[in-house]
């Protein structure tokens, strides 16, 4: 019995003994586990049981996050301040006899009485402006015009050697897009200043506009009236050259027309202007006037003379055919 006594306490020393050895070398060697900051929970606990422990290493994603982009940023278009201009022309002009009158887009600067200038500036510019938007035009021009209303051909010959540096090459005025100004004899009427003033528009909303097309359109509104609410062209002095050409049999074709560069089509035949604006005085007088100009806009890029554009409005591909209808028809025309 007490050797029995003792073998039991000889094997529970050796246990505690071995126990006590386990436990200092579980000091020494802590085992790792697989908490890993990036998959632990709120509470501090790692993986779930059903996750096999494996030792920690960092977790980086397969594709680099995306970039974030920086703002481009917009240009900031400033609208033109005519209160400084109109000052400042004033103050320039000051002791000279000019009236200067703010008519958005434009400014006007005339050396009539001022009652004259106002009414040109609201009845004929301010009413054309308003007319030529609303059946053209969505955008202004995006810098100020001046247009200088001179009295007589002595003043208009000197303020256009003074505003452009050369004495003028029409009596009756012109727009010049490199200065800013639209320069007018008024004396000799309101038609010109109506002609010119199409063309500031035509630059800021068909800027690649053919010069048969340009000169057309503003040709057509040098005699204007006003018709159901609608600018309207008019028959005018043109009309006589033009018939005298068809008489004649001089007159090109529409290809030749609307194919020619800018410098052919002012140093080119004499009836270019008239033969464009009578164009488009017939598709004015047919109603399609703005549906070929609003067609042109979008296809330029694929039609840049117009002439496929022209096509598809008369809806027919002989040009030449249509060309002899219309030269019958302008005969019957007349003026005044």
């Amino acid at each position: 019995m007490v050797r029995e006594f003792g073998t039991f306490c000889l094997i529970a020393a050796v246990c505690v003994v071995t126990i006590f050895a386990l436990l200092a070398r579980a000091q020494q060697h802590p085992e790792r586990t697989s908490e890993n900051p990036a998959t632990a929970s709120s509470s501090g606990s790692t993986h779930s049981a059903a996750t096999p422990v494996q030792q920690w290493r960092p977790v980086r994603p397969s594709t680099p996050p995306p970039q974030r982009q920086p703002a481009v940023a917009q240009p900031v278009v400033q609208a033109p301040d005519y209160e400084a201009h109109v000052a400042k022309l004033r103050k320039s002009l000051q002791g000279t006899g000019h009236t200067v009158l703010i008519e958005k887009p434009f400014v006007v600067i005339g050396n009539q009485k001022p009652s004259e200038v106002k009414r040109w500036s609201e009845g004929t510019i301010r009413w054309a402006t308003t007319k030529l938007k609303k059946e053209y035009f969505k955008k202004d021009p995006d810098r100020i015009i001046d247009i200088w209303l001179f009295k007589d051909a002595k003043t208009y010959k000197q303020g256009t050697k003074a505003l452009v540096g050369y004495e003028p090459n029409t009596p009756y005025g012109f727009f010049m897009s490199s200065k800013d100004v639209l320069v007018m004899n008024i004396s000799t009427g309101g038609g010109t200043l109506v002609h010119e003033i199409v063309h500031p528009f035509i630059e800021a909303n068909f800027p690649d506009c053919p010069s048969w097309f340009n000169e057309g359109l503003a040709s057509l509104y040098e005699q204007s009236s006003e018709r159901n609410s609608k600018i309207m062209g008019l028959t005018n002095w043109r009309l006589r050259g033009l018939q005298f050409a068809i008489h004649d049999g001089d007159l090109g074709s529409f290809k030749k027309l609307t194919s020619t560069t800018t410098r052919e089509f002012y140093d080119g035949d004499s009836t270019n202007y008239a033969q464009a604006r009578y164009l488009c005085y017939f598709l004015q007088e047919r109603g399609v006037l703005q549906d070929f100009y609003k067609s042109f806009v979008a296809n330029q890029k694929t039609d840049p003379t117009g002439i496929e554009t022209l096509k598809s409005i008369l809806k027919t591909e002989d040009l030449e055919g249509f060309q002899t209808k219309w030269e019958e028809w302008i005969l019957t025309l007349r003026f005044p």
